[in-house]
């Protein structure tokens, strides 16, 4: 009786430890917000100009440049504009296939992900001659719209709207020229990157408006140095002719955008080459550039103009290898030297490619679209910022590469291990000793996860290593707990796992955000608070570690009931909320197990008012969240409060986009993620344990009541995460990591 004492008293001290760290960390995390212009960063701020008409937007364009190319001290004026301005690694993401610049330019140009298959090779000059006569004038047929000689068209504008009607969101090709032009502002395009295979004219995609149409500039070839005897394929940019025909611009012109080309132009021959005649064209092309982007810079006034310096779309990086973010700079009026990150990632040195448009927008004093999904850039003061970009970089390039095959192992190895449990129950051969530490390990992996985000991790060698040993020595660890202590290694992995959950993304999710089983900014799918996958561990982790706690302390039950109720509120809370988890997914999940299990342990009955009751309040508490969002600036809003504002301004055909999205995600998923696999594994065990051995889950429930009302709030977890997430195969796998090991664990030990 004294040791339970002493290891419940342990326990006691661990939980409160947590709790207020949440109520420390959390909390000021929460005011500072509040207080800022910003994202949890009061240093934070916007690309803001005077507000004249007289502002300038210049955009220069080097598709599939690497960041490490800037690194060269060799190139004077990329430096000047490291030390002068921000800097940031972009995601790529389109509608389409993201190493397509005619996909990546598109997106930049409407602020939203769409596709552009195919129209790359149909921008003209208005005065361009075809085999049916001036670009205008089969502008003017297919569109019937009049065009200036001086203008700029995509003949191909009518099949681009046609590829993007069919999305499952609001998204308008063009949308950024759109805007300008309809505030009686003029856009320009200047270069192109054709090559000796044909035109590469999708520069238009960036400022032309929902008509295909730029004001002013020049994308003919005219502005190529043709049969270049250096350069792979002949074709590279004449830069003089480029820099005259800027100076010919209309001294009104908003937004204009150039085109260098010649990096795309090496990478589309890079299989042509040797290497070391690659790797001097491509060194000196950067120079020539990096000449060029100077003499841009003097035409500019730094405290009226913008200059941006966008790749597109990714390059190859060391080893041939493609790079999945590209690289963006920003310097001129309202930014100095630092990272660019936005609402949209929350992220330090990375944005999306749709934040793009609305921050040009916003620069020019113009309001963005509620149908633009990007957000307006910000900046915050670094130094070192290029080395640092670097290093993060590579960390997030080793995650993404080890996700797959340690996630996919991970899968299988909790399949495997599921099945040889269940073989060994069925053929009633004692095996307890043997597997039941392999389970441990299976729900220790989650918190190993996180924990190697404190780790040093210079290679995937190491990271292999560091997995292996960790994990080995927390499930030694927990198993000399349960040698001591029945049910010890259910409290000590349930809660550790829990608690460092909810501390974590409750201030800020740095663990999370370099963890192999969470987000990350290469896929897209989400940035900041918490992810599908350890959302469904938090819900497992967190019944399971409770209720178990509840099954080992029956003399302190009632102090337990107490601080159960107030765990789970804190979690739904931390889920819930726009700046912390911001997962509605979650919140609805949070607030339908855990009630669920909380009143299984008030030993309420489930009749079918107390159903409709439950309902009533997960509906209104849902509800409440994206109203609270709404009240917040947009610039603070998750993307709770943006798909709210979509739904007010859309209405049921908003509503309908929403969950025809979520569903095809869905069901995509179900398809080809193992994450199918181990939830159908899992709920299979429960199913046939359930029946076979004979009356061993009537013996657990005797047993452990409170923690056998725990295995039903995680099915239910489950359950509702697989209906109400989008990705909800995933979350609803990660619960049942909390769920089918622990049943196969009792069993095998009732067999003991």
């Amino acid at each position: 009786m004294r040791n339970s004492k002493l290891t419940f008293a342990v326990v006691l001290v661990i939980f409160v430890s947590l709790l207020t760290g949440f109520l420390v960390l959390g909390w000021p995390s929460m005011a500072m917000q509040k207080a800022s212009p910003s994202i949890k960063d009061s240093t934070a701020n916007p690309l803001v100009s005077s507000p004249s008409k007289e502002n300038k937007v210049v955009m220069v364009i080097l598709d599939r440049m690497v960041l490490e190319d800037l690194s060269d001290p060799s190139f004077a004026n990329f430096h000047k504009i490291i030390q002068s301005g921000a800097v940031s690694l972009m995601n790529c993401n389109t509608a389409g296939n993201n190493l397509l610049s005619e996909n990546t330019y598109a997106t930049i140009g409407a602020g939203s992900h769409i596709i552009a298959t195919g129209t790359y090779t149909m921008g003209l000059n208005a005065n361009e001659e075809q085999d049916t006569g001036p670009a205008g004038l089969e502008y003017y047929r297919r569109l019937g719209r009049a065009v200036a000689p001086s203008a700029v068209v995509q003949l191909d504008i009518n099949r681009f709207v046609q590829f993007n009607s069919k999305l499952p969101y609001p998204a308008v090709p063009g949308a950024l020229g759109d805007c300008l032009h309809r505030e009686g502002l003029k856009t320009a395009v200047l270069g192109n990157a054709d090559t000796s295979f044909g035109r590469r004219r999708q520069i238009l995609s960036i400022a032309m408006d929902r008509y295909g149409l730029v004001d002013d500039g020049d994308v003919s070839a005219f502005l190529l140095e043709k049969m270049d005897y250096r350069f792979p394929g002949g074709f590279r940019t004449n830069y003089a002719r480029v820099l005259q025909a800027m100076d010919r611009l209309p001294v009104d012109t908003a937004l204009t955008v150039i085109e260098t080309g010649d990096l795309s132009r090496l990478e589309e021959f890079r299989n042509y080459v040797s290497d070391p005649v690659w790797a001097a064209e491509h060194k000196r092309t950067m120079l020539r550039i990096d000449q060029f982007i100077g003499k841009v810079m003097g035409r500019l006034n730094p405290d009226r103009d913008l200059l941006l310096i966008v790749s597109p779309t990714p390059g190859k990086g060391a080893g041939d290898q493609n790079d999945y973010l590209s690289t963006i700079l920003a310097v001129g009026a309202g930014v100095r030297e630092g990272f660019l990150f936005s609402p949209t990632t929350r992220r330090h040195g990375i944005i999306m490619n749709t934040d793009l448009a609305p921050t040009i927008l916003s620069f020019l004093n113009l309001k963005k679209p509620e149908w633009m999904s990007g957000q307006n850039m910000l900046w915050v003061e670094s130094e070192n910022q290029l080395n640092k970009l670097i290093a993060m970089k590579k960390q997030l390039t080793l995650t993404y590469n080890a996700r797959s095959i340690f996630q996919k192992g991970y899968c299988v190895y909790q399949i495997g291990l599921l099945l040889v449990s269940l073989y060994f129950i069925l053929a009633h051969k004692k095996a307890a000793s043997l597997l039941q530490p392999f389970l441990l390990s299976v729900m220790a992996v989650p918190l190993v996860y996180l924990l190697l985000s404190l780790l040093p991790q210079p290679s995937f060698p190491v990271l292999t290593l560091e997995l292996f040993l960790l994990t080995a020595w927390i499930t030694c660890l927990a198993w000399w707990f349960e040698r001591r202590h029945n049910l010890s290694s259910f409290i000590f992995l349930s809660l550790a796992t829990a608690g460092l959950l909810i501390l974590d993304t409750a201030i800020g999710a740095p663990l999370q955000r370099t963890s192999i089983m969470s987000y990350d900014p290469i896929a897209g799918a989400r940035f900041y608070g918490i992810g599908n996958e350890y959302m469904g561990v938090l819900m497992g982790s967190l019944i399971i570690g409770c209720t178990t706690l509840m099954s080992k302390f029956e003399h302190y039950r009632k102090v337990l009931l107490a601080l159960t109720g107030i765990t789970f509120l804190v979690t739904v809370f931390v889920l819930a909320s726009p700046a912390l988890g911001s997962k509605m997914g979650g919140a609805i999940v949070s607030i339908a197990a855990l009630t669920t299990t909380f009143l299984l342990l008030c030993n309420v009955k489930f009749k079918l008012r107390t159903v409709i009751c439950l309902a009533v309040i997960i509906i209104g508490l849902v509800a409440l969240i994206p109203a609270i969002d709404l009240l917040r600036p947009a610039e603070l809003q998750s993307h709770f409060g943006r798909n709210a504002s979509l739904i007010l301004s859309g209405g049921w055909q908003e509503i309908k986009n929403i969950i025809v999205r979520k569903t095809e995600m869905n069901l995509k998923l179900i398809r080809y993620t193992i994450w199918t696999r181990i939830f159908i594994a899992s709920l299979g065990s429960l199913a046939l344990l359930f029946y076979r051995p004979v009356g061993v889950m009537a013996t657990i429930r005797k047993k452990h009541p409170d923690l056998y009302k725990g295995f039903v709030g995680v099915v239910t977890a489950s359950i509702v995460a697989l209906i109400f997430n989008d990705a909800g195969i995933v979350a609803a796998a990660t619960t049942m990591i909390f769920g089918a090991p622990p049943i196969v664990y009792l069993v095998l030990q009732e067999q003991k």
